[in-house]
């Protein structure tokens, strides 16, 4: 596999960034309210003209209706969007990732057994616990799990591995959980953008859930790495300090 670690292409935020982001976050929630006020009218004149029978009032209910689906087009970005923008608020405290993962496994268990997806745990013994918001690390990965799971559906099932491990790099120590999956792999393509906001391979996907997943991670002074090939699978792994 070709390992790629995202968070050195990553510029950390200046502080001009993080005035540029309040100030995006403002103007986003400007725009939410009269978004809304347009689309309940939008909706109300629909509503009168639901008896609409000439051509022509068929036509502007057409109409009308584009207008108001496209507004609740808007609406969902916007949402996302102040969701990204958003801060989280750490709650560290001394918890065991072993624990979370295991607890995590069993969660997802029963679905992936639905889907012909074998889960396996390799978690080290002697990880040790430390500082992290084990909510927010939860939300991590159960994204990741989710996004694998959903790799392998389409493929007759496979295997979703979850493993945890503590490492020596770039002078710290560091507690590791891996999300290893056999599913079809990306592409290179793929593999630089995932992180992008709003990039997704899925269809119906929001190409939100990776952009927060780093921005958590990143918060807990952490990073990621991903390797991936296409027709093997991918990896997952979330480095976060063992020590403040």
């Amino acid at each position: 596999m070709a390992d790629t670690n995202i968070s050195s292409a990553i510029r950390r935020a200046g502080s001009w960034e993080v005035d540029v982001a309040a100030m995006a976050g403002t103007l986003v929630h400007e725009i939410k309210n009269p978004l809304s006020t347009i689309n309940i009218n939008a909706q109300l004149v629909i509503e009168d003209w639901k008896e609409a029978d000439t051509p022509r009032e068929r036509r502007t209910i057409r109409r009308l209706t584009v207008i108001s689906s496209e507004i609740q087009r808007l609406e969902h970005i916007v949402q996302t969007f102040l969701r990204f923008t958003e801060r989280h608020e750490l709650n560290p405290r001394p918890s065991s990732l072993n624990l979370l993962v295991e607890d995590l496994a069993e969660l997802v268990g029963e679905e992936a057994s639905g889907n012909d997806i074998r889960v396996r745990l390799g978690l080290d013994p002697h990880l040790e616990e430390f500082s992290f918001d084990a909510d927010l690390i939860r939300q991590v990965l159960l994204n990741l799990v989710q996004n694998a799971q959903q790799a392998m559906s389409g493929t007759g099932g496979g295997e979703l591995i979850l493993k945890t491990r503590s490492v020596e790099d770039r002078g710290r120590r560091w507690a590791v959980c891996e999300v290893i999956d056999t599913g079809p792999g990306m592409s290179p393509r793929c593999l630089d953008k995932i992180f992008d906001l709003y990039f997704s391979t899925k269809d119906e996907g929001s190409g939100l859930g990776l952009a927060i997943s780093r921005r958590i991670v990143e918060e807990h002074g952490g990073f990621f790495r991903v390797q991936s090939e296409e027709g093997k699978g991918s990896q997952f792994s979330v480095y976060l300090p063992l020590s403040a």
